[in-house]
C-alpha cells in the first residue's frame, strides 16, 4: 500500500518531479535515487558529494510541498532531526578553539546547585553521550520513541529541574548510551555562554560565519489550544504513508531540544559547511582530528559526537536522523562526504551507505530496511 500510493502520487507530478536548480550529476547516482523514490515513494530528495572541497554530485529530486506543488530546489530546507547534532558539534569545536569551553570542563561549573551524582560530569561526557543522564519521560521517556507521560512542553529552568531529580542511567564515563538527555543539558550550557536561546547562538556562531542563509529552526511553540511556528523560507513538508494516500508529516522538536534536533537544512548549506571543513575555514585541521578520535569507552561515538565505523580499513564519521529524513557520511581520510536529505518520514538512512561504496567500491554498507510502518489510521 505505501509503495502505491506514494509512488502513484510521484508520477502524477510529471516534468516537476525532478527539478535541478544546480546540476553536479553522477549519472548514476541520478539514475539509482530516481529509481529508489520510485520503488519506495520518496516524494523529494537532495544530494551531495564532496571530496576535497570539489563538488562531485549535486542534484535535487520530488516535491517539497504538495499542497502547492513545489519542486525541491537548493533551497529547500529539509528536517534533519539528529543530524542537528553535527551542528552542535561543529559550534563546540569552535568555541574549543577559541577556548570559550573545554570537553574537561565540569557541568557543574555552568549550571547551579547540581546533585552529587553530577559531580563526575564533563562537556566531553555530554557530546559523547556518556553523562548517565535519562531522557526526560516528557520528552520520549528512556528509548525516545513515546512519552511515558502526558506531553507537555516544558521550559528550560523546569527541564534542568527534572533532570536534576532523575536518577541517573549509570556512572558517568562508563559507557555509551545514546539518550538526548545528554544533549539538553547541553543546550542549556551553550546558551548560558552564547547568551542567547540556542537557534540564534548557531546562527551566529556557525551559518552567519560561512553563509548559510537556508537553514534554522521552526520554533513550534504548541498547546492545547494553538500552534505556532517562525516562518522558515523554503521548508519542504514531511510525508508518511496513509491508507488512502500520503499524509503531511510533522515531528515536534521542543526548543528546549534543539541542539539534539529539529534543525532545517538546505543542500545548498549543507554544501557551504561540508567545504568550509574540507577547507578548514571554520574548524582548523588540528581540531578536526580531535572530532575522530573514540572515547575509551569506543561505543560507537567520537569525543566529539559524531558516529563512527572502521569499515574495511576506512573511518566513517557521521550521523542519520529521522531515521531517514537526513544523513551525512564523512570518510576523513578521503575528504570524501555524502549528503542525503529527505522529506520521506517512512524510510531509513541506507541511501548515502550505497552512495559512499560507488565512490570507495571496499566500503561495506550496512544492512537495513529500507521502509518503516507507522501504522497510522487514516
Amino acid at each position: 500500500m505505501m509503495k502505491n500510493n506514494l509512488l502513484l502520487l510521484v508520477l502524477m507530478m510529471g516534468s516537476a518531479v525532478y527539478a535541478r536548480q544546480m546540476t553536479v550529476a553522477d549519472p548514476w547516482i541520478d539514475s539509482y535515487i530516481k529509481n529508489e523514490m520510485k520503488e519506495i515513494g520518496i516524494p523529494g530528495m537532495a544530494v551531495a558529494v564532496i571530496r576535497n572541497g570539489k563538488v562531485l554530485h549535486c542534484n535535487t529530486y520530488g516535491i517539497a510541498n504538495i499542497e502547492h506543488d513545489i519542486p525541491v530546489s537548493e533551497s529547500t530546507a529539509f528536517q534533519i532531526a539528529s543530524v542537528s547534532k553535527l551542528f552542535t558539534s561543529t559550534l563546540l569545536m569552535k568555541w574549543i578553539q577559541q577556548k570559550k569551553i573545554s570537553l574537561e570542563d565540569k557541568v557543574s561549573a555552568y549550571i547551579p546547585n547540581t546533585p552529587g551524582t553530577w559531580s563526575k560530569i564533563t562537556i566531553g561526557h555530554l557530546v559523547a553521550h556518556e553523562s548517565g543522564v535519562p531522557w526526560p519521560a516528557s520528552l520520549g521517556g528512556s528509548i525516545g520513541i513515546a512519552a511515558t507521560e502526558p506531553f507537555k512542553v516544558d521550559s528550560m529552568p523546569v527541564l534542568i529541574e527534572k533532570l536534576k531529580a532523575a536518577p541517573m542511567n549509570f556512572e558517568p564515563g562508563t559507557k555509551q548510551s545514546y539518550v538526548n538527555g545528554d544533549y539538553f543539558l547541553l543546550q542549556y550550557v551553550i546558551e548560558k555562554i552564547g547568551g542567547q536561546p540556542f537557534e540564534q547562538v548557531l546562527k551566529k556562531e556557525v551559518f552567519d560565519q560561512i553563509g548559510m542563509s537556508n537553514s534554522g529552526y521552526d520554533v513550534e511553540q504548541r498547546d492545547l489550544r494553538v500552534l505556532t511556528m517562525v516562518p522558515l523560507k523554503h521548508k519542504s513538508q514531511n510525508f508518511t504513508t496513509g491508507r488512502n494516500g500520503p499524509l503531511i508529516f510533522k515531528s515536534f522538536y521542543a526548543p528546549t531540544s534543539y541542539d539534539a534536533g529539529g534543525m532545517f537544512l538546505s543542500i545548498r548549506d549543507a554544501l557551504k559547511w561540508t567545504i568550509a571543513l574540507d577547507k578548514q575555514t571554520l574548524i582548523n585541521a588540528s581540531m578536526q582530528e580531535e572530532m575522530k578520535k573514540e572515547t575509551e569507552i569506543k561505543g560507537g561515538f567520537t569525543q566529539l559526537g559524531w558516529t563512527t565505523q572502521l569499515n574495511n580499513g576506512y573511518q566513517v564519521i557521521g550521523h542519520s536522523g529521522g531515521p531517514g529524513l537526513g544523513d551525512i557520511l564523512r570518510v576523513p581520510s578521503e575528504k570524501l562526504t555524502v549528503i542525503e536529505l529527505s522529506n520521506f518520514a517512512d524510510m531509513y538512512p541506507y541511501i548515502s551507505g550505497n552512495i559512499l561504496q560507488h565512490y570507495l567500491p571496499k566500503f561495506k554498507p550496512q544492512e537495513m530496511p529500507k521502509t518503516l510502518k507507522r501504522n497510522l489510521v487514516r
